[in-house]
């Protein structure tokens, strides 16, 4: 049995949804709603420890990280293949879901300065403090933190923004020809990125046009025309529904 705990048009959460749905896999959804704070719930920690989505339960046993959980689910359903058929094609894979995990943590500062502060001013002082308590990973609480004292910094910004843009001026050499990052197969790769893509298209538009990465607006195209993509990346299916108007901490309890 696979259960996917996620989020729905989360950046990562789009990720293994289409994975699952290139695949054809039947899998029970668990819907994980972040502004309330559902990923620091007691319960949901016991599956991730990190406290983020998603998470892919296969036969009650928990696998945490897209970058891991897409190459655990082609290894255990291999079939409709997302490899390619050389060892060379894999390695250029692989390179791009790694990056595209890369990328990720520039595109969630631009995430978290666009949509999540003025989410965050909206706590109380006191749930501000119970929501940091709750946020198991160092690292992650420091970045709450910061949200919490007034915000990331416009240095950090330019400086997420330049990664991003430096990451998809190479992406859009990589993808060349075409019609999918490794030539005619189409791979995890395609599905790790364009949920990068996607992300910085509603969130830094100028850095992903004609003019900067044809290639890349290109190939974004054909990758939005394709069923399962339009399905994952719908707004408002059962899978993807309306967020709370503000947040809260109701989910932690």
């Amino acid at each position: 049995m696979l259960e996917l705990y996620h989020s729905g048009l989360t950046t990562c959460s789009k990720q293994i949804r289409l994975v699952l749905r290139e695949k054809g896999l039947d899998y029970e959804s668990r819907y994980v709603e972040l502004w309330n704070y559902a990923n620091l719930n007691k319960e949901y920690l016991k599956i991730n420890e990190v406290g983020v989505v998603p998470t892919l339960v296969h036969d009650g046993v928990p696998i945490r990280n897209s970058f891991v959980i897409a190459e655990y689910i082609e290894d255990v359903f291999s079939e409709p293949s997302l490899l390619p058929s050389t060892a060379l094609a894999r390695a250029k894979m692989r390179l791009w879901t790694w990056t595209a995990d890369d990328i990720h943590l520039a595109a969630t500062a631009v995430t978290y300065n666009a949509n999540l502060q003025n989410m965050v001013d909206e706590l109380s002082e006191e749930d501000k403090q119970i929501m940091l308590e709750a946020t198991p990973v160092p690292d992650r609480r420091a970045r709450w933190q910061k949200l919490a004292d007034g915000g990331i910094d416009q240095r950090e910004l330019d400086g997420a923004l330049d990664k991003i843009n430096w990451g998809l001026e190479r992406f859009d050499e990589a993808i060349g020809d075409g019609p999918w990052v490794c030539g005619d197969e189409y791979s995890l790769a395609d599905i790790m990125m364009l949920s990068i893509v996607h992300r910085t298209r509603e969130l830094a538009p100028e850095l992903v046009t004609p003019e900067v990465c044809p290639r890349v607006v290109a190939w974004q195209e054909r990758m939005m025309a394709r069923s399962a993509v339009e399905y994952v990346y719908k707004p408002g299916t059962d899978e993807t529904p309306k967020r709370p108007s503000g947040k809260s901490i109701s989910g932690i309890a």
